[in-house]
């Protein structure tokens, strides 16, 4: 009983978002571009969006396909950080990382962090738990 209410929950949070425009997170449901989405195009569009995690085609969604739908995300979400950042560090746009690109990224992180510009890391220059356990503090 607890399981199906978490995954009715799951799903009431998905279907919950509104999205106008589409995009990243689903389907336009603004269908006749009104500016304003009525609630027979909010459940078409997710209903359609829904049915689309229906990987067996059964009419029906399995914890497994309804996770799939974060695991998907999570890894468009992945895959976009690392290319923000490999576009950074990549400075010279030859598809690797060479010693000099590592070396200048992490210099580069190095005085970013060192907040109070001593030349050294400290407790007080690193903000969070997170930060410091980065460097060992």
């Amino acid at each position: 009983m607890k399981l199906k209410l978490t995954l009715i929950g799951l799903a009431a949070v998905m279907i919950a978002t509104p999205v106008l425009a589409g995009g990243q997170h689903g389907p336009k449901l603004d269908t006749n571009g009104d500016g304003k989405v009525t609630q027979s195009e909010f459940q078409a569009g997710r209903s359609a969006q829904m049915l689309a995690l229906d990987s067996n085609k059964d009419g029906k969604l399995s914890r497994a396909e309804f996770a799939a739908l974060g695991e998907e995300r999570a890894k468009a979400k992945r895959e976009r950080r690392a290319d923000r950042m490999w576009s950074r560090l990549d400075s010279d746009k030859d598809g690797v990382l060479s010693r000099a690109e590592m070396d200048g990224a992490l210099a580069a992180r190095f005085q970013r962090m060192d907040s109070d510009k001593d030349g050294v890391l400290s407790a007080s220059d690193l903000k969070s738990g997170r930060d410091r356990k980065k460097v060992g503090l």
